[in-house]
């Protein structure tokens, strides 16, 4: 099996459009053919390190990475061993476990107060 053949083995249940557009560029890295065979790697666990790392440039809580860079790691994700990534065994077990690949979503706002009088359609 070739390693591209792997990443879209692994890809194929994924419906997120921002992973599907890392998952793209992958494919187009067809020196990174050999990379994308090592068994130690993921999909799961590559979105992780991409936050992790992501999460270090955090100012105040949010960061911005362009596309560029985030493909950059993802490349550095399968170019390197997971130990020098620093990536230990919990994580690896825990990456696993996982089913879905989680982005984390806006929460609905409840209304904190009961409308009194005539309600509108906007309130319901």
């Amino acid at each position: 099996m070739k390693g591209l053949d792997r990443i879209k083995i692994l890809a194929s249940e994924i419906k997120d459009k921002p992973l599907l557009k890392i998952i793209d560029y992958l494919l187009t890295r067809e020196d990174m053919n050999e990379k994308y065979l090592n068994e130690e790697k993921s999909l799961k666990q590559m979105v992780t390190f991409i936050k992790s790392e992501a999460e270090k440039k955090a100012v105040n809580g949010v960061a911005m990475l362009e596309d560029e860079e985030v493909y950059g790691l993802a490349i550095h994700y399968f170019d390197e061993s997971n130990k020098k990534l620093n990536i230990n065994k919990s994580q690896i077990t825990k990456t696993k476990e996982t089913e879905k690949i989680e982005i984390p979503k806006a929460k609905k706002k409840t209304k904190d107060w009961v409308p009194e009088g005539q309600l509108s359609l906007f309130d319901l």
